[in-house]
């Protein structure tokens, strides 16, 4: 008898454990895939979700910065990340009791190690149970796509009925509030999430979602606050440190970014977002020599990026440092060499000096990268009007 194969066109590997991935690929092989990619940072791995939609992902419970489960738990309650067929294994014990596995998706735990043939087994159960229509993990899917096309409305209705189905789980209770958040009734968000808290008063995510809600109400002292209290007993690894600070940097919060990336350095987390953001975040305040200090340690303990070689541009140019501006945006095309932003601060480096024909070569190549680039085209037509004024 002919096996059916459930056919999967895109998978994601999540492990630290390098031997791991071989059996897990020969595992697959029963599977239609056109790509299969594999991340071992738990950071990167949250990237990449909230880009990157996959058919399945096989997490390990050890990755670097976060568990396994804490990892698949912040998948399945994110506003942003679309709800995926997820397998976990790991060689220790099951980090949470059948019933709450179950709750985030999980047919079972997979203890290491194991045969391929369990592997491909459980793989099939998962998408069997995944994509069976009117299971609770169906709902969800509708559910999460629904919150992320923000249909407000519709995405009530159905984490309405997950809340009632799972009993008020924080899983259900997490999206649910953030349907209310989406259509501004944030007191309404802020009952289940105070609700949700009293059974599990440490859970990062729902205090996360509580930070959220007090940003809106502007009450930024207390944001602040929840943020500090929920990070100090995780010090561990940079994981939420990097998930609070996204959120004050994406909500422009820059006092509660500084007081995270302050908190993560002194902590000695070698992770460049916080000393990226420490560097953004002074250019931000106008801070610009201390700004530079920032730029030039980031750059020795992390090597150059881009962004901060773009920030240190910019920092010269507000210092009317105009020279060293354009050699910092040099270095930074060395890095990105088709970097829209980069060319057209060139260009803007290059009008403060009077230099208009290399302003008019960085403009053009703006364009040529990036035809839409904001205000590109109305800077180039004023160089050219200028450069035929003065022929």
């Amino acid at each position: 008898m002919t096996k059916t194969v459930t056919p999967v066109s895109r998978a994601l590997i999540l492990t630290g454990q390098k031997e791991s991935v071989s059996a897990i690929r020969s595992s697959l092989k029963g599977f239609e895939y056109g790509e299969i990619d594999t991340i071992e940072n738990g950071i990167e791995a949250l990237k990449k979700l909230n880009s990157s939609s996959y058919d399945l992902v096989i997490c390990g419970n050890k990755i670097k910065f976060i568990s396994g489960w804490n990892l698949i738990k912040e998948m399945k309650t994110s506003e942003k990340i679309p709800n995926m067929a997820v397998v976990l294994m790991g060689d220790g014990a099951a980090p949470a009791s059948e019933d709450e596995l179950k709750a985030y998706g999980l047919v079972k735990y997979l203890k290491t190690p194991t045969s391929e043939a369990d592997i491909s087994f459980l793989v099939s159960s998962t998408l069997q149970l995944f994509k069976t229509s009117g299971t609770i993990e169906n709902k969800y899917t509708k559910a999460k796509a629904a919150l992320i096309a923000q249909k407000g409305d519709q995405a009530i209705e159905l984490y309405a009925e997950l809340h009632s189905l799972t009993k008020k789980s924080m899983r259900s209770s997490m999206g649910l509030a953030e349907a209310y958040n989406q259509k501004g009734e944030n007191e309404k968000a802020e009952t289940i999430i105070m609700d949700a808290l009293k059974n599990d008063a440490g859970n990062p995510m729902a205090v996360m979602m509580q930070i959220k809600i007090m940003i809106k109400r502007q009450q930024l002292a207390e944001a602040q606050a929840a943020g500090l209290s929920l990070l100090s007993p995780l010090n561990e690894t940079p994981f939420y440190h990097v998930r609070v600070l996204n959120m004050y940097t994406e909500l422009k919060v820059l006092e509660a970014v500084e007081h995270v990336c302050r908190d993560a350095i002194e902590k000695n987390f070698k992770v460049p977002e916080f000393w990226t953001s420490m560097c953004r975040m002074h250019f931000q305040k106008s801070r610009f020599e201390e700004c530079l200090e920032t730029i030039q340690t980031t750059v020795e303990q992390f090597g150059p990026n881009v962004e901060v070689l773009n920030i240190k541009g910019a920092c010269m140019r507000k210092l009317n440092r105009l020279d060293d501006a354009l050699t910092a945006y040099g270095e930074a095309l060395k890095v990105s060499p088709m970097d829209s932003k980069v060319y057209f601060n060139m260009a803007v480096c290059c009008i403060a000096k009077k230099s208009i024909p290399e302003a008019k070569q960085h403009l053009e190549m703006v364009l040529k990268i990036s035809p839409d680039f904001p205000n590109a085209r109305a800077k180039l037509d004023e160089v050219e009007k200028f450069l035929a004024s003065a022929a």
